[in-house]
């Protein structure tokens, strides 16, 4: 394929000499690779956001994604782009009933627009996938067979339970290869050395300043946000979603952060945009980013005061930072307070998702084996996508598993998650625990919600899995 479009690109150009082909193909191979691409796609797709271009970024990623498989050995870069596609639907063009309702996803024009770049898109992915097989690069591991295992399992989800929709095969069929053909795709095309995870940290480092320049504009443009001085967090909508998933997203660039500050010459500065990134997500007030963030955030500070450079420095800035915390506290005791017995309180409940709960609970007894499917009949509150391909779904992922596919679903998640652990145990370094908690930021919000489920999100799990899993036999 590289050589099919170096000569294209030579009977393009009408330069002397046809090797200009391979040097403008350097060039691009050259910025792809770079560690500061995903910084030029925040500027893209911030920018298209707040313009409402949002074909715009989908033809920007479509085309960088069909550079990156095309042209470059290891497709690392790629994941940036995975990232950032969670974070591609603008305000202005958003379907969600939480922000205008527009129609602009059920338009001709744009329907058929994304559909041929969805095409072309896959087509890319199957003929990379193929490419790698017949290289005989692909291995086949554990963790692969544990994936078709749940592959097969989303396929199958509720099948012989009454009133069985087709669409259920549809999105099973979507969970499958999201979950599977990602991983495929990734695990033997990433190299899984300390330069993969330099590459994830700066994509999320990027897609960090996007989500917290985001924030802030909220912040300062939205009226009502703040009553009396509590956040009316209802408010906090941004197109391609809410509080939780901007705290989610935020969440797992924790990690990430945290990563760059231990081998940086200037590591202690990325210390301190930590503290701000951990700001951010409690800012977000949703409740299982700030549990969830607050734990990885003590795992990574760990990490980072035993393993990194300047430990004397960074030391101090963590003392201090933990003395100004003390003091807010004292000082605004009673908010602090007030805020914390709602926070608990909110846990006991599940933040209110308790009812949904019973129905998935029901729904697993009425069809203990393969479920109910993903499109089961649950209140039309928790509908806040728009759009109707995507179900209703839990909000909690073992579930949301069991509801919508059974046991036979559940046990093949366990024995995924099982293989992950056995995975990472193989070959504990920093770099492997880095992408872990990056995972477990995701996994542990998911335990009261269902971002694992909303595509986009599969995309980054099942990329990030296939890395763990390549960097299993990699030296440090």
């Amino acid at each position: 394929m590289f050589n099919l479009l170096r000569g294209i690109l030579s009977a393009m150009i009408s330069f002397p000499k046809k090797n200009y082909a391979d040097k403008v193909f350097e060039i691009i191979k050259m910025l792809l690779s770079s560690k500061y691409f995903p910084f030029f796609t925040a500027a893209v797709v911030v920018a298209c956001y707040y313009l409402g271009l949002d074909l715009v970024t989908f033809y920007y990623i479509s085309i960088t994604s069909l550079l990156i498989l095309f042209l470059l050995d290891d497709i690392t870069p790629l994941f940036s782009n995975f990232v950032f596609m969670n974070i591609m639907i603008s305000l202005k063009n958003s379907p969600s009933p939480g922000a205008l309702g527009s129609d602009y996803y059920s338009r001709t024009y744009v329907l058929v627009q994304i559909i041929i770049i969805i095409s072309v898109l896959v087509a890319a992915v199957l003929y990379r996938i193929i490419h790698t097989s017949v290289k005989r690069k692909f291995k086949i591991t554990p963790a692969f067979l544990g994936l078709c295992g749940l592959a097969v399992a989303f396929m199958l989800n509720g099948i012989f339970s009454y009133g069985y929709k087709t669409m259920n095969l549809l999105y099973g069929a979507f969970m499958a290869f999201f979950f599977l053909g990602i991983f495929v795709l990734m695990k033997d095309n990433v190299k899984g050395n300390k330069q993969t995870t330099e590459k994830v940290s700066y994509a999320y480092i990027a897609l960090s300043v996007a989500l917290l320049l985001i924030l802030a504009v909220k912040y300062g443009t939205t009226k009502g946000l703040i009553v009396n001085g509590s956040v009316q967090r209802n408010l906090l909508f941004f197109g391609w979603g809410t509080y939780n998933q901007i705290g989610t997203l935020l969440t797992m660039c924790i990690p990430a952060v945290i990563y760059v500050a231990l081998n940086h010459k200037f590591g202690y500065l990325f210390l301190l945009y930590s503290f701000l990134v951990l700001a951010g997500t409690y800012l977000t007030f949703s409740r299982q980013a700030i549990i969830s963030s607050t734990i990885i955030y003590f795992v990574c500070l760990i990490i980072l005061l035993v393993k990194g450079k300047n430990r004397k420095v960074n030391l101090i800035i963590t003392a201090v930072a933990v003395a100004i915390c003390l003091l807010f506290l004292i000082i605004y005791r009673e908010h602090f307070l007030r805020f914390f017995k709602s926070l608990l309180n909110s846990l006991k409940t599940g933040s209110g998702r308790t009812d949904i709960w019973i129905i998935a609970w029901e729904n697993f007894e009425e069809a203990p084996l393969f479920g109910t499917g993903f499109y089961a009949d649950l209140p039309q509150w928790l509908d806040t996508v728009g759009l109707d391909i995507i179900p209703l779904m839990y909000h909690n992922t073992f579930l949301q598993l069991m509801a919508s596919c059974g046991m036979i679903g559940l046990i093949a998640y366990l024995i995924h998650r099982i293989q992950t652990f056995i995975s990472f145990y193989k070959n504990i370094t920093v770099e492997r625990a880095i992408i872990a908690l990056i995972i477990v930021g995701m996994l542990l919000t998911n335990l009261l919600d269902n971002h694992l489920f909303y595509i986009f999100p599969t995309i980054v799990y099942s990329s990030l899995i296939a890395i763990l899993i390549k960097s299993e036999k990699v030296a440090e």
